[in-house]
């Protein structure tokens, strides 16, 4: 068997390596391509951060079955809430112009003057930045992490249902 195939049958390793690679990658994109993030793109990044976070935790030797099962249930659930955010933004890109929401302040002024429900809220309901997109290969981001988080989703589901061996 392949290294590949060994790999893709480790939801440790794929859950990881996917999300602190697409951490990574959009960071490097706002780094090199001064591509700046929406609200809705930074809580994508928290999605796939956290995600990382449960394939680090799959990592441990002996844990128990239940254990692993939930571990990848949370993953599935974060995967599912990236999902719904992706979901949002796209959306929100395909709006027509004369309905697309004003730009809200920027993150830091609004983190200093919210409560966290309604700064979340805020957050959740986009604004005209999450509405643009200034770069595309076949995809937008969203569409992109959407992408990404529907196979995460579906990934861990069937080894949640099948379990997985070490």
């Amino acid at each position: 068997m392949g290294i590949v195939k060994k790999i893709f049958f480790l939801p440790s390793a794929v859950n990881l390596l996917v999300g602190l690679g697409l951490v990574i990658g959009a960071y490097l994109f706002q780094l090199i391509g001064y591509y700046d993030p929406c609200p809705l793109c930074i809580l994508q990044r928290w999605a796939f951060g956290f995600i990382a976070v449960c394939g680090l935790v799959l990592l441990i030797p002996n844990l128990y079955p239940l254990i692993n099962k939930i571990i990848l249930f949370i993953a599935s659930l974060l995967s599912l809430g990236g999902g719904m955010i992706a979901g949002r933004q796209i959306y929100l890109q395909h709006l027509p112009a004369d309905q697309i929401p004003t730009c809200a302040p920027p993150m830091d002024f609004l983190m200093d003057t919210l409560p966290f429900m309604e700064l979340i809220q805020t957050i959740l309901l986009g604004d005209g930045n999450c509405a643009e997109y200034q770069w595309r290969f076949i995809f937008n981001f969203a569409e992109w992490a959407l992408l990404f988080f529907v196979m995460l989703f579906v990934y861990n589901l069937y080894f949640i249902f099948t379990g997985f061996k070490r």
